[in-house]
Formats: structure tokens, C-alpha cells, sequence
């Protein structure tokens, strides 16, 4: 049985102990392990010069949130009182004030008691506080006790009374939400409101909707029934339309009901006998012979491919599985477990955890192993269904209308006929031939789509120049609204993951489109060269930095070249950020290829004439200009080099004489992780931004709804946030030091997190007062939606031979996508770039099996590392590592006699070496050696600027 309550990454035991919500375990809140949107400090999140920095979800304190506890299926009201002395804060409606490393809850009301009603609480809590004070002081009960919020908890009892009253009301409806809701054999994904509108009377409605507690009765309904509701959504707020759940079919409710009765069945005939059950004896019940074929299955695998308790089975040449014939009721079985272990379906408390868990035991093949997901995960390995390299971050995001495909990708209905998508050149004969300077394509030779360019235009006025940003144009020839739009929407930007590579406009698409001819793929047609169309985004720059003025145009590109950023930024004399040493190794064996040479011819800047040089230097030091003017807005500085990794496949080669439909599996991946080196190019990012700073104005001076980014608060908290950041976070940076959660917490608080808006407002990390993004429609699809928006107002200004005038013209008729549609279309788009981001932080899961193979079997692990502690608990500690600042737990034993556990701190550091690391539940274990001191927890995230541990490392170099 699973214990009653864990460190990190398990299943707790809900099925035998209490469920109350008065235990001391309230503590060890429990995360939602179902978000498909949550963002994890380790994993790199920065994906562009553009990405926001703050990666935290924006709460407010006075905000209602559903909590709930390791070892429980029961929820708990909190209200959250906010985030400081490196901890979120919560009062519970038990009366217990509650403190948490990080939190994700499902279902949340903003706004729900003022910061007037939180003050008798708040006051019995210090604000300059560490960890180890706050956990004194509410073992000794001398923090906020059940009187001090009387007023709060009376107000969580009243809203759970009055949702309990809704639900009561309604309860035929809600308990028969699956099967009103969900189809005979299709996914379905719902909003919180739509599924709240087919459930509840139109009564209940007010002005504003249905309220909260309606909404939290039909939430309840939905928890309760796991068997056919998933939620989806990056924001658990009610009041957001992206509050979305994935509605299973029927048929999934159906294999599941199955599984319990097979389950049920074996145990009965398994309690009858003092012995295992004989072959015979399984033949005659169902799960006995998915059993049988199972462990045929495995011991086949087993033969040239060994089990491995850490996620991923051991490493092996090229290995060919033959095909096995599954019995209806095996297809059944492996579907439930890779729901269970690879989709990640069921909460913590699901009572499915324990049929998984029965499965596999079942099995007799694990039986030193803890019968758990990850354990199911490599079954799923050994019978071929998945491969030993398999990536568990792929499975755990399911966009809305797509589904995974085994061994890499995500598959889509591609539109049917493109042309019906299509339209002819909304720009023709308006578009203006930029003849007379190059355009500097600056991207890195492996770049296959190239979208955006620079060139430079002198002007009369000495010191006053044009940069004009092209951007690459399929929306002058893409319908808005159409199957194709619809298409990229789906994944609305290119996923870089390593060995997963996902378009968001496959290269491929497009060609041989045509029954008559050959065609050009789009991504090929509009790619940026001499001839193709263009939007370009244009500004008149002075030396200072300053923006004199801007206009947006469709034109035609004539002199392209194509230069490396490394080459421009060597050229300039870029300075580079404070050098990082970090950790560097690789497993496995190159395979035998050649690099592949980029399409387009690549110039050298040493090549380029006099006059291009010029231009090159003029751009950087225009480009270094508008840069100090946005850090004088409180722009972020630089970013730090992330964790890189790159991996390389071998070609499969089948066994002589293996039959047809075997299984081939090449020989593990080459896998090569360090930490990348700076190649940012200031050409680049700095106009880049400007490009969509002028995309913004130019939308904004015309009234044009278009996906603007904004902070949700710094423009009421814009000198807080500037001085914050000034004087506590950036100081930092410049050394070279990564700021901490805290810091990013408090500056989170301030500025109010990134949102997707129709409307412009200020970008205080990018130090702009209004921004889109607008240079990559190739990639993004927001970009796309920006340029279809400006080509509808470009083609009514060149027939009206006037600008747009939002108080007379009637925008709604000009434009493909109205104020109201972007109201809907936004939040999902949000909710689906998160999903994107979240793919690609998969990269966490290659450096994970990288360091299994490098410790388990190449002997390429470092004998030792640093662990800093983060938060201490009663079982261990959690921590991260000085390699790639991986997240790590010590247990009670794992501290070997170094420190007890009452005298540890936050910030304390440990020279330790592995004990356990676990690719599938992320987990890594260590095992202290000797306490080495404490450092400032402000200061904790320093141990991600590695530092090498000399002779030691075999194998792994510094960088």
C-alpha cells in the first residue's frame, strides 16, 4: 500500500486511511498533476528574446482556492493571503493557516474577500519571515488562530452551503454528466460555462452568467466523475472562458467499467487459491489472458533488453519485437494502462490507481518494483508498445482536436482541399518594391523557415534613420476563417522539442496539393528570399534610441542575404553576457550522418560590400540605443543560458528472418546535454521587439483588436515594479546570478503576469508601453492573426484612400476578427501557447535519461554534486542540484548522519551523490555525503551556475 504521505511524485494511500480535512497533512498540499499548462522551475521557458521571464500564475491575495491534500480525496477551501518569506500563504476554512512551496488548484474565484477582510489575519503573520519561523510558529499555534478569520471561514462555509444547495437541486442532471455529455467514440472539450449552461436552469443566471457556486457545484460533478471529465485549462479561475475539461466518449467509460469487473474477477479467483494461478486457470478468466500474452510479450523483450527501475529499460543495439496478436480484452487493458501511465488521466485520488496497481502485479514480472505509473511506463516499454526513449511530456499535453502519435508527433485532420483556403494577394498593386538596400535575413545556418529580415534606409536628417523589419506574408494569400486557419490553430506555434519537432505549418504541406502539377509547399513559398512578399514593419529610429514614427506596408522583397547571428554579433563586437559553467556529457553513439547543409546560400559579414558593413554597425548600434531606452523602463536585462540538449536517431535494422509486422527499435538515441552558448545577436532581438512594438501602435492609433501582450497590473504598479526590479533583481543578473522564486514571486505580484488581450497595455519586462507579437506567421499563429487584421485594414485604407477612423468606419465590417470572436478566440489561443511551451520543456525528460544512462551504465555521472536545500519536511528535503539546477528530494536516510533534520535550513548545501533518478516521475533521489554550509535562501538559486566538481566528474567536462 502506497504510504499516507510522501515527499514527492507518488500516490498516497486514500483508498484505507481517514479521509478528514483536519490532518496536519493539509501541509503537503497537492498539486494538480492533470494541468496540462503548469510551469516547473527547471524547465527552460524562454523560447525567443520575447518570452516573458515571470512564469508564475498571477494570484491575488483575497482570492478563493480549492485545495487539496496528499493522502485525501476531500477539497479544502482556502482563501490565499499571498506569497513571501519564500512561501504561498493560506487560510483554510478549518481554521489552519497553511503554508506552501508552490500550488496548482483546479478551481478558484478572484476576488472573493477584500484585503480589509484578510487584516486580523495577516497581522499575526510576519512578512520578513523565513520558512523555518513560519513552521515554529504554526506548530506552536501561534499564528493566525480560528478567530482571527471567523469572517472568512464563515464566508467559504456560506458559498460551500449555497453550491451544495445548487447541486442538491440539480443533482439528476449533474450525476448524469457523462452521459449527457460525452459522445459514442469522439473527445469532446467543453468550458466550464458551456458545460454549466446544458446542466444548470437559465434561472440561476445573472447579469453576469451563472455565479460562482453554480459553477462550483457543476465543478464538484465533474471531479466526482473521472472516468469521463478531464480538466484542461491553464487558468483555474471561473470567470475565464479557457476554464476547459476534456470530455471522454463513452467507449472510454466503457473499458474502464470493464477493467474494474476484470480486475474484480482475478482477485476472486486469486483469493480462492493458496498459489499462483496456473495457466489453465487463467485461460478461463478474462484479465488472465492478457496476462499470458503479457508476459510472453516481456520475455521476449528481456532477452536483449533488461528492466530498469528508473523509467526507461536499459540500454541496447537495435532490438526487434515480434508482432503479438492481442487478445480484444489485452487491447482493452494496454489502452487503460497507457491512460493510467502515459496520459496521465486520474487524480490523486482516483480509486484507478489501484486496478493499475493490481494489473501489474498481476503480471508477477515487477515484484521488487513499486506498482506504480512508472512501473506501468516501462511495461508499456518492454511490450513494444512505446519506446525505451519514449518522452512522458507528450503524452501529458492533449491539444484540443489532435491526437499523439506513437514514436513522435502530433496528428491533426489536415484540410482537404488548400485551394478553397486560399485567396488571391490582398496586397496586389499596393505592394511596395524594396529595392536599393539589402535585407539581412540574421539566422542560424540549420534554420529551415526564415521569416523575418532587417534592412536600413538613411534619411535626409543626419542621425534619423528607417529600419524596416520584413516579415514573412501568408496572410495576404490565407483566408481568415478558413480550414487552413483552422489547421495551424490547432497548434498555434512550432513545439522545439528535441527529437519531436512539431510544426505548427508542416514543411510538406502544400505540395503535390494539385492533381495537375507539383506545387510549392507554403512554408518554401513564403519563406523570406528575392521576389517573395513581405509585411513590412517600419520606424524611424534616431541615435538616442528614439521612436520618431512608424508605418506598417505590404511589399516585395528584391536583395536578400542570408548571414549567421554568430558571425553579426562577432562582427559588432557584441558583448556577451556573465559566462556560465555548467555541466556538460553525452551518452551513446553518434550516428554515422552527415550535417545537413542549409537551402540558401549564407554570406560572411566579411563578405558583405562597405556600404553593408555600414549598415550592419549603424542596426546594431540603432538596435543597442532602443535597448537602453526600454532598460531605462525596467525592461529584463539578458536571459541566462539554458540546459541544451541534442539527440540523434539510428536508422532501424531488422533482424534477418524477423517476420512481418514485428516491432523494430534502433539502438538507443546519441544524446548530447550541456548548457548553450550565448547566440543572441542584438540586430536581431532588438529589432525583432521593435518590429512589434510598431505592429502594436500602428493597430492600436486605428482602434484594431488584434492579440496584444500586456501585463495584467504594472500599469497601476508600474513604480513598485520598476524598483523592485532595479534594485533587487537585475543587480543580480548582471553578476551573473539567476534571481530566485522569490524575487520572481514578488515581481509576478507587482506586474500581474503576461496576458493575451484585445486591447493594448503596457509589456513591463520587454519596457514597452504596448506590444504584439508579429514577426513569425510562419510559426505562430498569433503573428498570423496580427498580419490578417492589418492586411484588412491596409486594403480598405488603399480603397478609401484614407486611414481608418474607429468613430465612423464600422470595424466589425471590415475586419475578418471582431472585438467580440477575439474575446473567445484569445483565451484559448493562451490556453493552447502554454500547451505548446509545456511540450518543449520536455527536455527536461532527454536530460533525465541522459543522466540514467551516464550513471547506471556508461560511468559518466559525476561522483558528486551540490544539493541546496528549498524546503524541509518531516520525511526529508527538497532541493535542487548544482547541475542544470535540477529539482531533487533527500530523504530521512539519505542523510546519513550529516545533520538532523531540525537543524537544517533553507539554504543549506550538501555535497551528495545519487541515490535514485526516475525519467518518468521526474524524480531524482540523493544521498548526503557532508553537510557543506548554508547560503542565503535569497541567493539559493545561485547553485544553478554549476560548479564542476573537479577529477572527479569521469567524463562530464566543464563548458
Amino acid at each position: 500500500m502506497p504510504p499516507e504521505a510522501f515527499i514527492h511524485g507518488s500516490i498516497a494511500n486514500n483508498v484505507s486511511r481517514t479521509q478528514s480535512t483536519g490532518s496536519s497533512e493539509l501541509d503537503r498540499l497537492r498539486s494538480a498533476t492533470r494541468n496540462m499548462t503548469d510551469t516547473g522551475k527547471n524547465e527552460p521557458t524562454n523560447d525567443d528574446a520575447e518570452a516573458s521571464i515571470v512564469g508564475y500564475d498571477s494570484r491575488s491575495p483575497g482570492d478563493l482556492v480549492e485545495l487539496r491534500q496528499q493522502g485525501s480525496r476531500v477539497p479544502v477551501f482556502a482563501i490565499y493571503l499571498g506569497y513571501f518569506g519564500d512561501r504561498n500563504h493560506f487560510y483554510a476554512a478549518n481554521g489552519k493557516w497553511v503554508t506552501s512551496m508552490g500550488f496548482s488548484s483546479l478551481f478558484s474565484v478572484s476576488n472573493f474577500v477584500t484585503i480589509q477582510e484578510l487584516e486580523s489575519v495577516l497581522a499575526k503573520i510576519p512578512k520578513d519571515g523565513t520558512p523555518e519561523h513560519f513552521d515554529e510558529l504554526r506548530n506552536n499555534e501561534k499564528g493566525p488562530l480560528r478567530e482571527d478569520g471567523v469572517g472568512l471561514i464563515n464566508k467559504m462555509a456560506e458559498f460551500r452551503a449555497s453550491s451544495e444547495v445548487i447541486y442538491q437541486g440539480n443533482m439528476t442532471k449533474l450525476d448524469g454528466a457523462r452521459e449527457l455529455l460525452s459522445s459514442a467514440r469522439d473527445v469532446k472539450y467543453l468550458s466550464l460555462f458551456e458545460i454549466t449552461d446544458m446542466l444548470l436552469p437559465e434561472n440561476l443566471k445573472g447579469e453576469d452568467g451563472f455565479p460562482p457556486p453554480a459553477l462550483y457545484a457543476v465543478h464538484t460533478a465533474l471531479s466526482r466523475n473521472d472516468i469521463a471529465f478531464s480538466p484542461l485549462s491553464p487558468s483555474a479561475d471561473c470567470h475565464r472562458r479557457d476554464h476547459l475539461f476534456e470530455v471522454f466518449p463513452q467507449n472510454h467509460a466503457q473499458i474502464m467499467m470493464k477493467i474494474a469487473a476484470w480486475v474484480r474477477e482475478y482477485t476472486d479467483s486469486s483469493a480462492k487459491k493458496l498459489r499462483p494461478l496456473k495457466d489453465s486457470e487463467l485461460e478461463e478468466i478474462a484479465l488472465g489472458r492478457f496476462i499470458i500474452q503479457a508476459r510472453e510479450a516481456v520475455s521476449y523483450s528481456r532477452q536483449t533488453r533488461e528492466w530498469t527501475p528508473h523509467g526507461i529499460l536499459k540500454t541496447s543495439p537495435g532490438v526487434t519485437l515480434p508482432k503479438v496478436d492481442w487478445s480484444s480484452v489485452s487491447k482493452d487493458v494496454i489502452s487503460f494502462l497507457e491512460w493510467w501511465a502515459s496520459y496521465d488521466l486520474f487524480g490523486a485520488g482516483s480509486r484507478f490507481h489501484s486496478y493499475g496497481a493490481l494489473i501489474l502485479r498481476s503480471l508477477r514480472l515487477y515484484d521488487d518494483a513499486t506498482l506504480d505509473q512508472s512501473t506501468a511506463w516501462t511495461f508499456l516499454q518492454e511490450i513494444g508498445v512505446i519506446a525505451p526513449w519514449e518522452i512522458p511530456s507528450r503524452y501529458r499535453v492533449r491539444f484540443p482536436g489532435t491526437t499523439i502519435a506513437r514514436g513522435g508527433g502530433i496528428s491533426r485532420p489536415e484540410p482537404k482541399n488548400l485551394l478553397k483556403s486560399t485567396r488571391p494577394d490582398i496586397a496586389e498593386g499596393n505592394r511596395k518594391l524594396r529595392a536599393g538596400s539589402p535585407i539581412f535575413c540574421i539566422d542560424a545556418p540549420s534554420t529551415m523557415i526564415i521569416d523575418d529580415g532587417v534592412s536600413l534606409e538613411h534619411t535626409d536628417q543626419p542621425g534619423e534613420f528607417w529600419i524596416h523589419v520584413h516579415a514573412a506574408d501568408p496572410a495576404s494569400a490565407i483566408q481568415p476563417n478558413s480550414a487552413l486557419g483552422r489547421f495551424m490553430e490547432l497548434i498555434p506555434e512550432n513545439i522545439y522539442l528535441p527529437g519531436h519537432f512539431q510544426a505548427m505549418l508542416p514543411s510538406e504541406l502544400g505540395e503535390d496539393d494539385s492533381k495537375d502539377y507539383k506545387s510549392e509547399s507554403l512554408v518554401k513559398q513564403y519563406s523570406l528570399r528575392p521576389g517573395c512578399p513581405a509585411l513590412t514593419f517600419s520606424a524611424k529610429v534616431n541615435e538616442a534610441g528614439d521612436v520618431l514614427d512608424y508605418q506598417v506596408e505590404p511589399s516585395t522583397l528584391e536583395e536578400v542575404t542570408y548571414l549567421d547571428p554568430e558571425d553579426v554579433a562577432e562582427f559588432c563586437g557584441e558583448q556577451t553576457p556573465p559566462s556560465v559553467t555548467g555541466y556538460s556529457f553525452e551518452v551513446g553513439t553518434p550516428p554515422d550522418a552527415t550535417a545537413a547543409t542549409p537551402e540558401r546560400n549564407m554570406t560572411t559579414v566579411q563578405d558583405l560590400d562597405s556600404r553593408s558593413k555600414e549598415d550592419i554597425l549603424t542596426l546594431y548600434r540603432l538596435a543597442e540605443s532602443m535597448k537602453q531606452k526600454r532598460l531605462s523602463k525596467g525592461a529584463w536585462p539578458y536571459f541566462s543560458p539554458r540546459p541544451s540538449v541534442q539527440v540523434s536517431f539510428h536508422d532501424a535494422i531488422p533482424e534477418v528472418g524477423a517476420i512481418q509486422g514485428a516491432t523494430l527499435f534502433p539502438p538507443d538515441p546519441y544524446i548530447k546535454v550541456g548548457t548553450e552558448r550565448s547566440t543572441g545577436c542584438s540586430v536581431v532581438s532588438n529589432t525583432m521587439v521593435l518590429a512589434g512594438e510598431v505592429a502594436a501602435r500602428w493597430c492600436s492609433d486605428r482602434g484594431i483588436p488584434i492579440p496584444y501582450r500586456k501585463d495584467a497590473k504594472s500599469a497601476e504598479n508600474f513604480q513598485a515594479a520598476f524598483d523592485f526590479a532595479t534594485r533587487e533583481i537585475y543587480p543580480l543578473i548582471y553578476q551573473g546570478v539567476e534571481p530566485s522564486a522569490t524575487h520572481r514571486q514578488e515581481l509576478s505580484k507587482l506586474t500581474g503576469g503576461i496576458q493575451i488581450s484585445s486591447e493594448p497595455g503596457p509589456y513591463f519586462l520587454l519596457g514597452l508601453d504596448m506590444y504584439t507579437k508579429a514577426t513569425s506567421p510562419l510559426r505562430r499563429f498569433s503573428d498570423l492573426l496580427v498580419h490578417w487584421q492589418i492586411h484588412a485594414a491596409l486594403a480598405f485604407e488603399s480603397k478609401m484612400q484614407r486611414r481608418i477612423d474607429a468613430t465612423l468606419d464600422v470595424l466589425d465590417g471590415i475586419l475578418p476578427f471582431t472585438t467580440t470572436s477575439l474575446s473567445s478566440t484569445l483565451p484559448l489561443l493562451h490556453m493552447r501557447e502554454k500547451m505548446a511551451k509545456t511540450v518543449s520543456r520536455g527536455t527536461l525528460d532527454w536530460i533525465l535519461i541522459a543522466l540514467v544512462r551516464a550513471w547506471r551504465f556508461e560511468d559518466k555521472a559525476p561522483r558528486t554534486l551540490r544539493f541546496t536545500v528549498s524546503s524541509r519536511w518531516r520525511q526529508g528535503l527538497l532541493g535542487h542540484l548544482d547541475m542544470f539546477d535540477l529539482s531533487a528530494t533527500m530523504d530521512v536516510s539519505g542523510l546519513n548522519g550529516c545533520r538532523l533534520v531540525k537543524d537544517i535550513r533553507v539554504g543549506d548545501e550538501f555535497e551528495v551523490e545519487l541515490a535514485d533518478v526516475n525519467v518518468h516521475s521526474r524524480q531524482i533521489l540523493v544521498k548526503a555525503l557532508r553537510y557543506l554550509g548554508s547560503q542565503h535562501p535569497l541567493d539559493s538559486s545561485n547553485a544553478s551556475v554549476a560548479e564542476v566538481v573537479g577529477e572527479t566528474n569521469l567524463g562530464i567536462s566543464s563548458v
